[in-house]
């Protein structure tokens, strides 16, 4: 009883009741502050970083027009299938938000992408030469199974006597995830896989089988099946910009004063 007590006497004492569980209020307070020992603010990080971008842009030059934001909210419009005004007004009515509060979303989010172009511009070329080896792809099946034995045998088959490798995966593969596709595991990169089989993966002739190695839980053999050296296309460009951005913006976060008021409110009560 007593209990339910303090949790109202918090909700009337003017703290933001979040959730109600049978009755018993859970403040926003009580869940930043278990954010915060679980060390999980990423929800309270992401508008630390919208505003740091808002704060940037202006120290950047960077800017947006009603035009493109207007373009941005009929898009998010069509998205979610409000053609109709009143769809819209009964859409936002709903979550208690207004047409001016996705305008903003939109504006931030045209300012992000207007910081990347600036921040990138003319370093995508360069670390991709830098970091090219991170880029290649290849196409693996495996073939996973506990007892060690059983590898070697399926690998001897495979090698010597000519086996389908992906007809033994289906027969025998303990992972029950690329086992019906005959071990395809699809394509990969290096960093995807540990150094040593990395190195000689990248390293094989396509339809060339390895191992056994040693796997989570058990041990595996590993069949290339088709290469593909690193290129500079679309993707992997927007790869590139997005770490380039990333790590610019995360010097801006160490530069920056972000506190949580509402998590150090909550420590204060406490002490």
């Amino acid at each position: 009883m007593r209990r339910l007590e303090e949790h109202a006497a918090d909700a009337a004492g003017g703290e933001v009741s979040l959730v109600r569980v049978n009755g018993i209020h859970v403040s926003l307070n009580q869940i930043v502050r278990q954010l915060g020992v679980a060390d999980k603010l990423d929800f309270f990080s992401s508008f630390a970083r919208r505003e740091l971008v808002r704060q940037v842009a202006v120290r950047e030059g960077v800017r947006t027009t009603p035009e493109d934001i207007q373009r941005d909210v009929d898009n998010w419009r069509y998205q979610h299938r409000l053609e109709r005004v009143e769809d819209t007004d009964a859409w936002l009515r709903s979550r208690g938000i207004s047409l001016g509060d996705v305008a903003e979303d939109a504006r931030v989010k045209q300012l992000e992408r207007a910081l990347s172009d600036k921040v990138v511009d003319g370093r995508i070329e360069p670390y991709f030469a830098q970091h090219k080896l991170d880029y290649d792809e290849a196409e693996v099946c495996w073939i996973f199974h506990r007892n060690k034995g059983v590898i070697e045998e399926i690998g001897l088959q495979a090698r010597e006597e000519g086996a389908d490798f992906c007809r033994m995966a289906r027969e025998f593969s303990q992972d029950e995830r690329s086992r019906p596709s005959g071990g395809f595991v699809g394509r990969v990169r290096r960093g995807q896989l540990p150094k040593g089989i990395a190195a000689r993966l990248f390293a094989a002739a396509p339809g060339e089988v390895f191992g056994p190695e040693k796997a989570s839980g058990g041990f595996a053999l590993y069949m290339l099946q088709r290469n593909f050296p690193a290129i500079l296309d679309d993707r992997v460009s927007n790869e590139i910009r997005n770490v380039l951005f990333s790590q610019w913006l995360q010097r801006e976060f160490q530069r920056a004063e972000i506190h949580y008021p509402i998590w150090e409110t909550g420590k204060e009560n406490r002490e």
